[in-house]
């Protein structure tokens, strides 16, 4: 035999809402240590020029979603909110054009208040359609514990033996994080 308990909120024994359902079968979760927030994502709207051969800041400076308006698109870094320390997920992915026919190398590293953190490598990148451009994606993620008022950013790099242009681009790509619960 099976038993069948319908509530719309479901709230623990102080009366305080844990999560509700508007009775279509969407939840929300009310507990803060019930949601993976807060959390971001940025992308960069148009491109962004990088030096061959130096860490270039990635200047994410369209938000897709910023829970917590932690943010910023003037100095395009994230900073941990009052209260919402923790552990944290951070996520990236950029796109790296170069105006020339071989990249040597791309990376990207991710800093906490101006200090490496862990960072990925894709290798080089060879031009195959003979229209001396490259376009190599470098992406990653990482787990990093987060104290109220630590910051993070988020730095691409890319070398080349040959002249050329390096762009950031495409909105498709970018960066985020977002708390994790229970970790």
């Amino acid at each position: 035999m099976s038993s069948i308990i319908k509530v719309n909120t479901y709230q623990d024994a102080n009366g305080n809402a844990l999560f509700s359902s508007d009775g279509s079968g969407n939840v929300t979760t009310s507990a803060s240590g019930l949601q993976n927030t807060p959390m971001f994502h940025v992308y960069l709207n148009g491109h962004q020029t990088v030096s061959n051969n130096t860490f270039t800041k990635f200047q994410g400076n369209v938000v897709v979603k910023d829970t917590a308006s932690a943010y910023s698109t003037s100095n395009y870094r994230w900073t941990c909110p009052s209260g919402q320390a923790g552990t944290y997920l951070f996520w990236w992915r950029l796109f790296c054009h170069f105006n020339g026919n071989t990249l040597n190398a791309t990376n990207c590293i991710l800093k906490k208040n101006g200090t490496t953190v862990t960072g990925t490598d894709n290798g080089d990148g060879n031009d195959d359609s003979g229209n001396d451009q490259t376009k190599v994606s470098v992406s990653g993620n990482f787990i990093v514990d987060v104290a109220d008022g630590d910051y993070m950013e988020l730095f691409g790099y890319a070398t080349t033996s040959n002249s050329g242009t390096f762009y950031f681009i495409d909105k498709s790509y970018g960066w985020g994080g977002m708390k994790l619960i229970g970790a």
